[in-house]
């Protein structure tokens, strides 16, 4: 580790002076939730803390995105921290003074922690720039949720002039605030998305009722390939956090196969549903697509039907780097805490990240924040209506990642 301790208590002390500021961020934020491609207000939000701590900042980089640059010496290396800012078509539910004030639109997912985590980091290492041995970039980047904003980011130059050397980004998680999850290894899987059709075949005339029928059954028995399910209550969570944790052979090689019908035009998907396959890897992709292809075969057959099935999109496995990991992993256990540190064996299954578009490029690594007090009623558990989390994360997030920027920058 090369932080020193009197450092590392500075930074505390800092993320701690920061907390206030961060708290009121962060509400304002989670009242004013704004969609994909629709993050305007937050952006200047965003824009108006980050001038006052006089950084290199620019604007509608991507969309909305934000870059703000911490330069201390053009001479020397370049980190960078991505957070994301846009909110979901969920309807919070919940009964605190901060909640969304936008019908249908919530912070059902934490961006709005992100983002205050990004602004508290910069913030503390503003305060610390003097001991900077390098330079640091904050990315704030739109349009996570429809997986478009990192590549929108990318193309637009967030990872040019200079290349960091390194990118690092957190998440908030279903598990107790002040824990931090990593991973040296896949940290979410990538996805496979298909377009089936199903048509009757030659010289067979069907309603296309029928079709719809048909292609709702091919949807049933996808769904029934599913070994493992998203958990739904805190309980569920935590035991499915344990077995990430103990690393099951089983759940270290997993798929998981989503198939629905267009619940909301039927009409003009006759015949048609939509697949979607994560897995562990690149193979077992594969080996999914040859289980569906059994499954609707004879299923198609019976119903004296054809299918096609049509790859219409897919992204790459978010993998950290594993020796980034490594090297800042001395510094992020003795920022937090030995038993705050957890390590997880297998992936979470159920979620993807455009992040992993950043780590094509350079070494990233991705890490979980706890944000959970079931205690409060808090249980952090991610696209729910009554999302919501232990605000002292933004705290834990902050030091984490100053932590990690500033390590990685010493590392020679």
């Amino acid at each position: 580790m090369y932080i020193t301790s009197n450092l590392l208590k500075k930074v505390h002390q800092l993320a701690e002076e920061q907390y206030p500021r961060l708290l009121k961020l962060r509400r304002k934020l989670h009242q004013n939730p704004e969609l994909s491609r629709q993050e305007s207000r937050t952006a200047n939000l965003l824009a108006k803390e980050l001038d006052t701590l006089d950084l290199d900042v620019r604007t509608g980089v991507g969309g909305h995105g934000i870059i703000a640059d911490l330069v201390t010496n053009t001479s020397k290396p370049t980190v960078a921290l991505r957070v994301d800012m846009d909110a979901l078509p969920i309807h919070e539910i919940n009964q605190v003074p901060y909640r969304s004030v936008v019908p249908g639109v919530s912070h059902a997912c934490g961006h709005d922690v992100h983002s205050t985590i990004g602004v508290g980091t910069a913030a503390v290492l503003k305060h610390l720039a003097g001991m900077l041995p390098g330079n640091v970039r904050i990315i704030f980047q739109p349009e996570e949720e429809e997986i478009t904003g990192a590549l929108s980011m990318i193309h637009a130059g967030a990872l040019k002039n200079p290349i960091p050397k390194a990118i690092f980004g957190c998440h908030v998680a279903p598990i107790p605030a002040g824990q931090i999850a990593w991973s040296d290894g896949l940290f979410l899987p990538g996805f496979d998305h298909y377009l089936g059709t199903v048509l009757p075949q030659e010289g067979v005339n069907l309603p296309l009722d029928r079709l719809d029928a048909v292609a709702e059954q091919c949807c049933q028995v996808i769904l029934s390939l599913n070994e493992w399910h998203l958990p739904n209550t805190w309980e569920e969570m935590e035991t499915f956090w344990g077995k990430m944790q103990e690393g099951l052979p089983h759940l270290q090689q997993f798929i998981v196969y989503d198939a629905s019908t267009d619940e909301e035009e039927p009409s003009s998907w006759h015949g048609q549903f939509g697949i979607g396959v994560k897995a562990a890897n690149q193979e077992l992709r594969k080996l999914a697509l040859d289980r569906i292809n059994a499954k609707l075969n004879p299923l198609c057959r019976a119903a004296m039907c054809d299918y096609r099935l049509s790859k219409c999109g897919s992204m790459p496995d978010m993998v950290n780097h594993q020796h980034l990991v490594h090297s800042t992993l001395p510094a992020l256990t003795e920022a937090i805490g030995l038993h705050n540190t957890i390590q997880l064996k297998a992936a979470f299954p159920f979620n993807c990240e455009d992040f992993a578009y950043y780590i094509e490029t350079i070494p990233g690594a991705m890490y979980w924040l706890g944000g959970a007090d079931p205690s409060r009623g808090k249980y952090a558990m991610l696209h729910t209506p009554d999302f919501d989390v232990n605000e002292r994360c933004l705290v834990t997030g902050t030091i984490a990642m100053t932590i990690m920027l500033m390590e990685t920058l010493l590392v020679n």
